[in-house]
């Protein structure tokens, strides 16, 4: 099953909505932020000021559902499990690279990894 990328595009701005809220007391109205509607013009805006790595993760997902690219491992560009993005939504490795990576955390990723 795949998720559409309308879909995954309002799970991220979801997560993203809750880390506004909770970290910075941003008060947003929650279905016009988490709407189809909001572009990343007006999500750039939002995230103005805040150097934080867990929405600049966020903000690179929309980017990336956007190009095209979302929900492909970086390492061996297969499709990503939709329950993991779902659950991580800023995901950019599939279970068998992350745990690679983890396991071999020393090594230098490869060029195409880091893309």
């Amino acid at each position: 099953m795949r998720i559409s990328a309308r879909a995954m595009r309002r799970v991220v701005l979801r997560r993203m909505f809750d880390v506004l809220e909770q970290r910075y007391g941003i008060e947003l109205d929650r279905a016009a932020f988490v709407a189809d509607s909001v572009s990343l013009h007006e999500i750039d805006a939002a995230l103005s000021f805040k150097s934080d790595p867990c929405l600049e993760e966020l903000r690179g997902a929309l980017g990336r559902i956007d190009d095209g690219s979302y929900g492909v491992c970086i390492g061996c560009k297969t499709p990503i499990d939709w329950r993991l993005l779902v659950d991580q939504p800023a995901r950019r490795m599939c279970e068998k690279c992350e745990k690679e990576y983890n396991r071999s955390s020393s090594v230098f990723l490869p060029a195409h990894m880091m893309q």
